[in-house]
This record gives structure tokens, C-alpha cells and sequence, in this order.
């Protein structure tokens, strides 16, 4: 898929909106999470929304994080639930390439899902509020690992590992961890701040994404390579659903990882006068005429960018007699 030589993944199928898909589970995870101690029957519910995202995912990546990474700067529906998602699906993603047990990473994609539990509505007030943390707010940042280890406990689980990759996601001293689940910590961590930095505030632009293995925490030299590079091939250093400047000063918004991490399959969205263009056109970046110039803030792109315009340009491409 990434060495296709058009995004040929984000062809529309019938009878599928994977968008709607997509919003639909992080409408039923943002509900459960806001629950919190509340929710009824939590597990099982937790359980279907897991595999309904991993029954997504096998239909294609690419577009699943254009939905997701798209979703991201709508603030309005729910911060929490969708950096809970992107994090799950960027550490099962990676953790794969890694060549990770199985059962480590499924564990490690349900951790992700409710490690921000103990803080759901907080980091939704957060994400929108214009005066800085208050200081009961930062504490409860301090102390959310605990309380969502703790409030899964009284939900029932009682599997280890899940519950202490939750406890010490933010723990950069380890030794309090099960060192089995050290590489999960850290892959958890690197995702969790990746997702948090390429997310909106209400005080401050997004983060552009660029080297993913950036933010993998540099104390841990034996593995950091190595989820670093992982990670970086699978959201690419422009991910699907994030915006660039291309050099002929056209605004473009990426829709598939290329054959190469900095040259992802990219639409334009905006001429370089300023005005939307209709319809779309592809873009493709390793042409140095269409090269990036460089990443763009979600902000800084004035249109709402329609997914069924952006497959029927992918669409036109593959199909000549459209």
C-alpha cells in the first residue's frame, strides 16, 4: 500500500462510509469515557468498541487515519475520545512493525483507549479553554494515571499488564512498572505526546507533524531508534488528514503515505492565490515540481475539506473513462 503508485486505498466501496464509521465509534468511546464510574456494563462496552475499530482498521489504514487525524482539529467532538483512538491505532500500528506479540498488542490498543479515563472531561475542557490549567487541573493531569488505573479496577479488570501500562503511561522513571510491558510504556508515551502536540488548543495553533520519532522519549537509547522508525512509518512525516505547503505555493492536504515517509500522496485544496479550487487536484510530491515546502497547521487552511470530493478526484485517477 505504500509503495502504490496512487492512493489507490481510498477508493470508495459500496455501501461503506468509513467516516461515518469512525465518528459513529468515537461518539460511543467519548460517552463511555465521560461515564467514567458511572458507565454501565464498561468492559463489554469496551470490548465492542475495540473490535469495531480493529474491523475498521483491516479495511485500509490509510484512510482510517486521514478520518481520524481530520477528526482531530474538530474540537467539538470530543478531544478525548479521538487522541484515545489515533493513540490506540498509532500503537497497534507500530507495535506491529515491531513484531510484537499479539496479546501485547492488544493490550497495549485497549491501554490506550482508557488510559486518559480519570481525566476524559477535564482534557475536553482543556483542549477548549482559554485561561491556562487551573491548579486543581494540573493536579488531576498528575494524578489521572492512577485514577484511571485505579477506576478500571473497579470496573473489574484484573489483567497485570493492562493495568500497569495505564498506571505508568507518563512514568518516565520505570522502575515502579512491570519491566515486561517497558517497550509498551514508552510506544504508549511517544503516541500519547505525538497525538497531543499535532492537536489544536484554543490557545495555541496545532504542532505540524513532521519526524514522529522526535517525540520518542531520548532516555531510553536501546529502543528509541527503534519505535521511532516504526512509528514514523506508519503515520509517515506528513500523516493522512494533515495539511502542506507544496513548493508551487499550493495548499494541499495529504490523503495516503507515499513510497517514502516525506512523500505522501497529497490533494491540493487551495491555488497559490488564496482561492479553493473545485475540483480537487492530485498531487504527486516526489514530482520537484509538486515537491512540500513544508507543513501546515490545520488553521491555516480556510476550507472545509470534503472526503467525497477527495475520493473522486483518487477515484478519476484510476478509473480514465470518469
Amino acid at each position: 500500500m505504500i509503495n502504490d503508485p496512487i492512493p489507490a486505498p481510498l477508493l470508495p466501496e459500496p455501501d461503506r462510509d468509513l467516516r461515518a464509521d469512525w465518528l459513529d465509534l468515537q461518539a460511543t468511546l467519548k460517552d463511555l469515557l465521560h461515564q467514567g464510574d458511572f458507565a454501565t456494563d464498561p468492559l463489554p462496552r469496551l470490548e465492542g468498541i475495540e473490535k469495531r475499530a480493529l474491523a475498521l482498521l483491516d479495511q485500509d489504514l490509510d484512510e482510517c487515519l486521514f478520518v481520524l487525524f481530520q477528526a482531530l482539529g474538530e474540537l467539538s467532538l470530543g478531544y478525548c475520545a479521538t487522541h484515545a483512538l489515533l493513540s490506540a491505532v498509532v500503537c497497534s500500528q507500530t507495535a506491529n512493525r515491531l513484531g510484537m506479540p499479539d496479546a501485547a498488542r492488544q493490550t497495549l490498543f485497549r491501554s490506550a483507549l482508557v488510559m486518559n479515563i480519570g481525566m476524559a472531561r477535564t482534557q475536553d475542557d482543556l483542549a477548549r479553554q482559554n485561561p491556562i490549567p487551573s491548579a486543581a487541573q494540573r493536579k488531576l493531569i498528575r494524578e489521572h494515571p492512577q485514577i484511571s488505573c485505579e477506576m478500571l479496577r473497579r470496573f473489574g479488570v484484573t489483567d497485570a499488564d493492562w493495568l500497569d501500562i495505564v498506571r505508568w503511561h507518563h512514568e518516565l522513571e520505570e522502575s515502579a512498572g512491570l519491566a515486561r510491558n517497558r517497550t509498551s510504556r514508552r510506544l504508549l508515551r511517544a503516541a500519547d505526546c505525538l497525538i497531543a502536540r499535532m492537536a489544536p488548543r484554543t490557545t495555541r495553533l496545532a504542532m505540524a507533524p513532521l519526524n514522529p520519532a522526535a517525540v520518542v522519549v531520548p532516555d531510553t537509547p536501546e529502543d528509541a531508534t527503534a519505535i521511532g522508525n516504526a512509528m514514523m512509518a506508519v503515520v509517515g512525516f506528513y500523516p493522512p488528514g494533515t495539511y502542506v505547503q507544496l513548493v508551487n505555493g499550493e495548499k494541499a492536504v495529504s490523503v495516503a503515505r507515499g513510497a517514502r515517509a516525506n512523500q505522501p500522496h497529497v490533494v491540493s485544496l487551495v491555488n497559490p492565490g488564496g482561492m479553493p479550487l473545485r475540483p480537487y487536484l492530485y498531487r504527486d510530491t516526489s514530482d520537484p515540481q509538486f515537491a512540500i515546502r513544508s507543513p501546515l497547521n490545520a488553521e491555516k487552511i480556510k476550507v472545509k475539506v470534503s472526503l467525497e470530493a477527495v475520493l473522486n478526484v483518487v477515484k478519476s485517477l484510476s478509473d480514465p473513462s470518469d
